[in-house]
């Protein structure tokens, strides 16, 4: 048995560096990881919307940091107490079976608009 040597062609032997500059790029990076893990500041007004056609997520009050998905220009009967400071407003009242178990397993409140 015999080993064979192979005969490579000329730019697989012999390869040139290309000094390339990487350095904007590795910049623009660092930047970016700086800005991606600033702190978000909750007390600051918040207003999420699409024009009208879906829901409008706002919360108006800059003093109390609470978060409300609110429908547009729908009637709402009653909202959800997710925590303390989230709501979520429905315009139908869910019925009593559903909040009965909403509020035992998810522990979800429903409040009626007066």
């Amino acid at each position: 048995m015999q080993q064979l040597e192979i005969q490579f062609f000329y730019p697989l032997t012999d390869q040139k560096t290309l000094d390339l500059d990487f350095s904007p790029s590795e910049q623009w990076i660092a930047e970016w990881r700086k800005i991606q893990w600033q702190p978000i500041n909750v007390m600051s007004p918040l207003l999420i919307g699409s024009g009208g056609t879906g829901l409008t997520i706002s919360s108006s009050s800059p003093t109390a940091s609470s978060f409300v998905i609110r429908p547009p220009s729908v009637k709402n009967v009653g909202k959800w107490e997710i925590t303390d400071s989230m709501f979520v407003y429905r315009p139908t009242k869910p019925n009593a079976v559903v909040r009965f178990f909403a509020k035992l397993l998810l522990g979800f409140k429903w409040h009626d608009e007066i």
